[in-house]
């Protein structure tokens, strides 16, 4: 219970004050403090009689207290007048003071409830739960009922008071007043009032409420578009046709982080036979070789995706991962035997950037590749120009310049390998730009 008001001490004595009324228990000690006026040596203080002289006087310093017992003015109104004299003024200060029962004076069964919670984003008039309804104990001052109010830490007016009846009385029940974002404010430290119906004896008690998180948040991308590029691959000459890729090299790190707070994983929106993504961290590893082109970079798109580790779990939107791979330079013996060929010519370098488009995955079943030369998908052409070649041979497919891929052998499952696909490069040439 945290009574500011009732409870005897000097700070309850001093809220009460502060607010024009002080309210006394019936057996406070005689000695107490019931306040101290400002004083010095040219300042000094005596209590006019209002007939209550027995009961309470004023030392010279300004300091108000009891000196015997209140039982007789219980559920009486007190009226001290105190005289301020100094050589230059004189003034009075009146205190309005109010003894009760102290069984009859206003409290709650806990000073402070912290186990409240409520969900984000729940409807508005929602329940706090963990937290029982409020109920005062005790009478007051008398009258019809108990007035309960929040009268601090009560942000934008988050929360509400709902009248809810027990069977020891009628209390209120805490609840939401709007939707909660627990990404804008994670907790709120609330104090409910409940005073008589005359406002004169008060009570106080502090509520924790605990926004409990809801994954109501997607992972984000630091960046939507990712540019990596990887010039270190070494290549033979037309004398030697090799290239050197190191297996699972890094090519470049992508991050994403979650309002939530939860930990992210990734992956690639598309698996690819060229890299591999860290679920942990996001980093990317070379697993395969390059589409290389002698004289040409390369560049390979991907798409990757975030999700946090949660039940049921939330994906971020893909980013955009662009593999830029530069043109293997030859290595020395290469260069030696190009020297030793084209002595009397001049050679040139000419360096093209060629895109490769994303990993296309479609999922078929054994039985759509029973009728060799059928049409088993169409690859989608960005411009009329464009016809399709496919790079090496396959015993499962073919494709045709229109971009149809048609079965060249009946599929056997039994046959695909462990894992039951079938890959191919295509090679897309358009007429319009030179091949």
């Amino acid at each position: 219970m945290q009574c500011l008001v009732v409870i005897v001490g000097a700070l309850a004595v001093a809220a009460a004050l502060a607010e024009g009324l002080a309210v006394l228990p019936h057996d406070t000690y005689p000695g107490f403090t019931v306040k101290k006026f400002p004083g010095d040596h040219v300042m000094n203080y005596r209590l006019l009689e209002t007939g209550f002289s027995q009961f309470f006087t004023v030392l010279d310093d300004g300091l108000v207290m009891t000196t015997s017992d209140l039982s007789p003015l219980v559920n009486r109104p007190v009226n001290l007048v105190v005289l301020e004299e100094s050589p230059n003024s004189t003034s009075t200060h009146t205190l309005q003071l109010y003894v009760l029962d102290r069984r009859d004076m206003l409290r709650f069964p806990e000073e402070l409830y912290e186990d409240a919670h409520v969900i984000e984003n729940a409807a508005k008039a929602t329940k706090v739960t963990g937290l029982p309804v409020l109920l005062a104990i005790g009478e007051g001052a008398g009258g019809s009922s108990l007035k309960y109010t929040i009268i601090s830490g009560n942000e934008d007016h988050a929360f509400a008071l709902q009248e809810e009846k027990t069977r020891n009385g009628t209390g209120v029940r805490l609840v939401t007043a709007k939707t909660l974002d627990r990404e804008q404010k994670p907790s709120y430290e609330l104090k409910v009032q409940a005073s008589d119906s005359r406002g004169i004896d008060k009570a106080i008690t502090s509520v924790k409420v605990e926004v409990e998180d809801e994954n109501d948040n997607s992972p984000v991308f630091a960046q939507n578009v990712y540019r990596f590029t990887i010039s270190d691959l070494k290549s033979g000459s037309g004398l030697g046709n090799k290239t050197e890729t190191v297996r699972f090299s890094s090519v470049g790190k992508v991050s994403a982080v979650d309002a939530d707070g939860d930990k992210v994983a990734y992956r690639l929106a598309v698996p690819s036979n060229l890299v591999v993504i860290v679920p942990q961290t996001g980093e990317i590893l070379l697993t395969g070789d390059p589409p290389v082109v002698p004289g040409e970079d390369t560049e390979v798109e991907l798409a990757v995706e975030a999700h946090d580790l949660r039940t049921p779990s939330r994906t971020s939107q893909p980013a955009q991962v662009w593999l830029q791979f530069a043109a293997p330079m030859p290595d020395d013996d290469s260069d030696d035997a190009l020297q030793h060929l084209a002595t009397p010519h001049r050679v040139f370098k000419r360096r093209v950037t060629r895109a490769v488009r994303p990993t296309k995955r479609t999922d078929f079943t054994e039985g759509d590749g029973e009728v060799e030369g059928k049409i088993v998908f169409q690859l989608e052409k960005e411009t009329e120009r464009e016809t399709f070649k496919i790079r090496d041979e396959n015993p499962w497919v073919t494709v045709e310049p229109n971009g149809a891929v048609r079965v060249k052998k009946k599929w056997d499952y039994e046959e695909l390998g462990p894992e039951k696909t079938i890959d191919f490069w295509v090679t897309i040439t358009n007429a319009g730009v030179g091949g």
